[in-house]
């Protein structure tokens, strides 16, 4: 039986528990409604609204007068604290309060076997937030005492305690209002009832207090859905916002997860896998076993130490495919590069073939070889293009050049980025191109800088774009254009009239110069949004990002440093040297000449405003074109 604290004084807004003996022992968190000096509480009692026991005829927390030598303060958090057979804690029973008892079993994924105290004998499963060290309050200290806290001296004056006890939470706020700032997003544990345990994404508004924030939700709102909710939370109930982790294979059995649930992030674990991409996750708190496909899931996090560390190491790839993130160089042969360490093609084999024809360059072709044909070709037999008559599966001649190995599967389970590099199902192809937006339900918006188009796209018509590097599968994974042209192109910096014959209207497709040094001559997609006047206007790229990489970068530019989108030009002959061409990289055309042709429909160009040499595939490249006195004038061959 825990022992009755000694009466002493509280203040408003104080965390408290209150003790219940009826049916069992049981200690209620509540909060203290109002001061009570010693000497001048209410027949000894203490108004308090308890925290998770409500009034059966309204749905509000109940309020009433309790014995003061029934109340003690709400002892500290001590987060992640792991526990051992023949522990003596308490048990957060059933969201209502805390129960005594002793840990009868451990299990996987921080679960506990806990027998409680009672007549009835009673084991419960329970999960380590759930638990704590098991303490009494006696004579205003702990025990046992708490690890960071010195054990008292006894019969010290009431107002000395009263210093200490603030000087306590002074201790534990600095650390909180130094990792939780007016603005920051963070996620914040509710504890009513019905989503105890779940996590919610809030906005921080102010410190209350010592120890308590003012946090604004952004998916929840009040009850007559006016607004979002508002709320006072205890620090130790936020935490910040954890990183998204990447993950490129399906979760498995047992892996702790957080599942999107009713605007929040429920904790739980995978209980069985299901197909098509879904799995059953029972939920931690409630023991429910529900259905989530895996786009609503994400890996477990915990925050300790003011770090993050997933509860699962995520392999990047399952298969031997160098799935290693690459520098900006590596990127550079990545795109560049389409070589491969001529691989063995057998008859029988899956492969995927690339189509060079024109309106249909860069798009990839699921087939399998039918025969060898020479030393460079092959016979093969597509599996989703069929003849003119639609009779059978069409059959053609492909060069080893343009021949690949299927791409290993990666299950892209988190969505994907603004401006990354993905390949998109389309006219029963696999077609390169940018996330250039991000809509809801799983949607997204992809720019094709071959035909200078925009398309939508459900999130499981598209894969990682990945690229067949000396004979492995490297993920191009491009999150973002290395180059922060927010701050290169400074195209707003100069005075200037309106270009020539050129007036552009709301929503025209134009092409963004950059003089800068070093990117001079370089061309970036935008659209633009509307004219401003002195021959200005105001455009949004179509693949350069803001730097919080939430939107695409909106500026306000100078018409001189604008032109219409070029005629798309897709030429199916091959390009010789000297040729003037654009070089699409890092989100942009480049002005160069091709300089030497090479196996497999690939270039070494030149740059001259950065005087260097590159390697491009064939479709990554389009015939140069100048805009002059209004009009379209190709560059001739040289």
């Amino acid at each position: 039986m825990p022992l009755h604290t000694t009466p002493q004084c509280f203040n408003k807004g104080d965390a408290v528990e209150v003790l219940k003996t009826n049916p069992f022992t049981i200690w209620l968190p509540a909060t203290v409604l109002r001061s009570t000096p010693c000497k001048k509480t209410r027949n000894g009692q203490i108004y308090v609204e308890f925290q998770t026991h409500y009034c059966e005829e309204s749905s509000g927390s109940r309020r009433e007068y309790v014995n003061a030598g029934d109340v003690r303060p709400a002892p500290p958090p001590e987060l992640h604290r792991y526990f051992k057979v023949g522990d003596n804690v308490e048990v957060f029973y059933k969201e209502k309060g805390w129960r005594k008892g002793k840990v009868d079993g451990i299990l996987e994924n921080s679960m506990y076997f806990v027998l409680l105290d009672g007549v009835e004998e009673e084991i419960v499963k329970v999960e380590q937030w759930g638990l704590r060290v098991y303490r009494v309050w006696d004579d205003g200290s702990w025990l046992p005492p708490l690890e960071f806290q010195q054990i008292p001296q006894k019969n010290i004056p009431e107002v000395e305690l009263k210093s200490r006890g603030v000087k306590l939470r002074i201790m534990c706020s600095r650390s909180w209002k130094e990792t939780f700032s007016e603005g920051m997003s963070v996620e914040v544990k509710r504890d009513k009832e019905g989503c105890y345990g779940s996590w919610h994404t809030a906005a921080i508004i102010e410190s209350v207090g010592y120890d308590k924030f003012l946090v604004e939700y952004q998916k929840l709102k009040t009850v007559n859905g006016s607004q979002f909710l508002k709320e006072e939370v205890d620090a130790s109930c936020i935490r910040p916002c954890p990183p998204e982790v990447q993950s490129f294979h399906q979760f498995e059995h047992l892996d702790r997860v957080d599942a999107w649930l009713n605007d929040g992030w429920w904790e739980g674990h995978i209980k069985v896998v299901l197909g098509g991409l879904k799995y059953i996750v029972c939920l931690t708190t409630t023991e429910e076993e529900l259905v989530f496909e895996h786009s609503m899931l994400r890996p477990r996090q915990e925050w300790v130490k003011e770090k993050w560390f997933t509860a699962r190491e995520f392999d990047k790839t399952r298969s031997s495919s160098d799935m290693t993130l690459k520098s900006k160089e590596l990127k550079i042969r990545i795109k560049c590069s389409g070589r491969t360490s001529k691989p063995k093609f057998s008859k029988g084999m899956r492969v995927e073939v690339r189509s060079d024809e024109e309106g249909y360059q860069g798009s990839w072709y699921t087939a399998v070889i039918v025969d060898s044909i020479g030393e460079h070709k092959f016979l093969v037999e597509y599996l989703t293009l069929r003849t003119e008559d639609e009779s059978e599966p069409l059959k053609e001649k492909a060069d080893v050049s343009d021949i690949r190995p299927c791409p290993p599967v990666i299950q892209r389970i988190d969505r994907f980025k603004m401006l990354e590099e993905v390949d998109a199902w389309y006219n029963e192809g696999w077609w390169v191109g940018l996330i250039c937006k991000i809509l809801d339900g799983l949607k997204y918006m992809v720019y094709f800088w071959t035909t200078n188009e925009e398309l939508v796209f459900d999130h499981f018509t598209l894969r990682p774009h990945q690229e067949w590097i000396d004979g492995k599968w490297v993920i191009a994974f491009m999150k973002k254009s290395k180059l922060q042209v927010k701050s290169k192109l400074n195209l707003k910096r100069q005075n200037g009239g309106v270009a020539s014959h050129t007036n552009f209207c709301v929503g025209a497709k134009v092409e963004v110069r950059s003089d800068e040094e070093g990117y001079q001559g370089s061309w970036y997609p935008a659209t633009i949004v509307r004219p401003l006047g002195n021959g200005k206007y105001l455009l949004q790229y179509q693949t350069l990002e803001t730097d919080d990489e939430t939107d695409l970068l909106t500026e306000e530019v100078d018409a001189l440093f604008i032109r219409p989108s070029p005629l798309v030009i897709q030429q199916a002959d091959q390009f010789r040297p000297l040729d003037e061409v654009d070089a699409w990289h890092d989100g942009g055309w480049w002005a160069g000449q091709v300089c030497k042709v090479l196996i497999g429909s690939n270039y070494t160009v030149y740059f001259r405003t950065a005087n260097e040499i590159l390697e491009f595939q064939h479709s990554d490249l389009r015939p140069r074109q100048n805009w002059l006195d209004g009009e379209w004038i190709a560059a001739k061959r040289v």
